[in-house]
Parts: C-alpha cells; structure tokens; sequence
C-alpha cells in the first residue's frame, strides 16, 4: 500500500485488510467526529481515494492494489455508519497488453 499523505496535524486511524480467498480490500476508517457530508471516496482501477474535510482540518489517504499487478475491480462500496467508513473493493489481476 502507498503511504498516507495529510494535509493537517489531525489523522484519522486506519486499517486495510486484504482477503486473498475473495480478492477483496476492506478498508476501515474511525472517521469521527465527521459527517457523511465530511467524507469523499473515490476509487479507480489503480488506487483508493479517502478525504475527510471537516472544518480546517483535511485528512486524505491513497490506497493502492495490496498485491502487485493487480487492479480494483467495479466491484466497490462505501458505507458510513456511527463513525465508521469502510470501504470494500475487489480486485483482480491486470492483463498485460
């Protein structure tokens, strides 16, 4: 996974959790005290996107393939509840051309 990067002194904990048996990414972020509002994911084929903005404070994370030549699939969903986001990802090997 590539290193975080924060625009502020303030973090948020993290922890991504990687299921070979079903090629999925989970990635679980302690959010609070952020609103749905506060919250972007984006996700392409080659990384995962986390900002949190919230007042003055920006909190942003890139997350990429854990396994090399390998890419996130469409497979992707991001839930938000009592604080929590995780975000869940699939992912597969990329083909050479």
């Amino acid at each position: 996974m590539s290193p975080s990067t924060h625009t502020t002194t303030q973090s948020f904990p993290t922890r991504a959790v990687y299921d070979r048996s079903t090629g999925r990414l989970t990635v679980v972020v302690d959010a609070l005290p952020a609103v749905v509002d506060d919250i972007t994911v984006t996700a392409s084929s080659k990384r995962i996107h986390l900002r949190i903005e919230r007042e003055e404070t920006t909190f942003e994370r890139f997350v990429s393939p854990p396994v090399r030549r390998h890419g996130f699939t469409d497979d992707r969903e991001a839930v938000y509840n009592n604080g929590i986001l995780t975000v869940t990802v699939g992912t597969a090997r990329r083909f050479r051309r």
